[in-house]
């Protein structure tokens, strides 16, 4: 019966979705906005709708996930879950390297990472932000010290940074956002038509750690998870720090393409990505929705 545990939780996100699109009006028009602004389409009111309302269910499957996150198991997976090319990240472990996945901010990454650690496969988060209060514990997940390195104003000096580091040199793997707007070293690359920087500070770790760095997608739809994992971007390191660049630009290429092709699933609409850094700092240079 777990299964309709889950298929019944899953209509809880399309019903908040439907309802927010019509109350959240000042929050739907700013997701419209930022869309004209970066993919500047001839978009159809009908397609518009689909796209917002389908970010506004991504909201809503975080606010279920912490309950559901708990039930994963095998069977929850096989029905679930279709998950592609994690042979990529077998063939890096299987070396004895660490593995850097290269995330963005599209579906519902939670339910997609936990879901690999039901798995069996060691993954620690990266995410900013101190770890929350628990609340209803035994019946909730929440993100942990043990299983997730927060990176907050008291420790951005780098005490986090060894921790990284010998996560990724004992061959054990880290998801982060490679799309997030924090860090002080950054690449500028082109991205869905501008120059964006993107932090560099994870790529520079793994360089050191010798670990593969994977980009990895993952969508939400309708309470199916496609999670999708590509092949190494690092080559070895053959280039050294000249790699940088190249991992980042191929990355933002990446990024782009799937947003282009799949914008509803990307939340970094909402925040908080150099994508909507970029806007909030540029939208006004040619009057809304222009560049």
């Amino acid at each position: 019966m777990k299964w309709l545990f889950f298929k019944l939780a899953y209509l809880y996100p399309r019903i908040y979705a439907f309802f927010c699109y019509y109350r959240k009006e000042e929050r739907r028009k700013e997701i419209e906005e930022k869309f004209d602004f970066f993919l500047k389409r001839g978009w159809r009111r009908s397609e518009k709708r689909r796209i917002v309302r389908h970010i506004f269910e991504l909201r809503g499957s975080r606010k279920v996930m912490h309950y559901l996150i708990p039930h994963i198991d095998r069977r929850v997976i096989n029905r679930f879950y279709e998950i592609q090319g994690l042979h990529h990240v077998d063939r890096i472990l299987k070396e004895g390297r660490g593995v850097l996945l290269m995330a963005g901010h599209f579906g519902n990454p939670h339910l997609a990472f936990c879901a690999i650690r039901r798995m069996g496969y060691d993954l620690i988060l990266v995410k900013s932000g101190a770890p929350k209060k628990a609340r209803h514990e035994k019946l909730r997940y929440r993100e942990t010290p043990e299983d997730t390195i927060f990176i907050d104003g008291s420790n951005r000096g780098g005490s986090y940074k060894g921790k990284i580091l010998g996560i990724l040199r004992s061959g054990k793997i880290i998801h982060y956002y490679a799309d997030t707007r924090e860090g002080r070293a950054k690449e500028t690359v082109s991205f869905l038509g501008r120059e964006m920087g993107f932090p560099t500070g994870m790529i520079h770790l793994a360089h050191q750690a010798g670990a593969a760095v994977i980009p990895c997608i993952h969508f939400y739809r309708k309470g199916k998870i496609t999670l999708i994992f590509m092949e190494p971007l690092d080559r070895h390191w053959a280039k050294g720090t000249e790699d940088y660049g190249r991992i980042v630009s191929e990355f933002a290429e990446l990024l782009e393409t799937t947003i282009a092709a799949n914008p509803e699933q990307y939340m970094g609409i909402y925040g908080p990505t150099v994508l909507s850094e970029y806007y909030r700092s540029h939208r006004n240079e040619n009057g809304p929705g222009r560049s």
